[in-house]
């Protein structure tokens, strides 16, 4: 019996981890030079979204609105919670080369 907690204290403890790890693995490092590799991506994967920024009125970034609104939207900082300004450039910078690399692709498509 005491086998069996053991086992599951450590496998509990092991789910943990896992679970930490894909959360940090999730968050975006907004590098702007990387932006263009998931753009790649996304296209050869046939995921086509726009990013969207901006605080209280959300926009996508260096695109028209009329073609973005037909796309899945991801979020590159909407909404006002915080005030590091550096990583909001970041961010903008990111979603506009993304942005520019898809909307190419798909004025190219039509």
């Amino acid at each position: 019996m005491a086998d069996y907690f053991r086992l599951m204290k450590i496998l509990r403890v092991f789910a943990l981890a896992i679970a930490a790890g894909l959360c940090i693995a999730a968050d975006p490092t907004w590098n702007p030079a990387d932006a263009m590799k998931e753009a790649e991506q996304d296209i050869r994967a046939g995921h086509i979204k726009f990013y969207w920024a901006g605080s209280i009125a959300s926009r996508p970034v260096g695109v028209p609105f009329e073609v973005a609104k037909n796309y899945p939207k991801a979020n590159a900082g909407i909404g006002c919670i915080t005030n590091d300004i550096p990583l909001r450039e970041r961010q903008e910078e990111y979603a506009r080369r993304y942005n520019e690399k898809i909307y190419a692709y798909i004025t190219q498509q039509h």
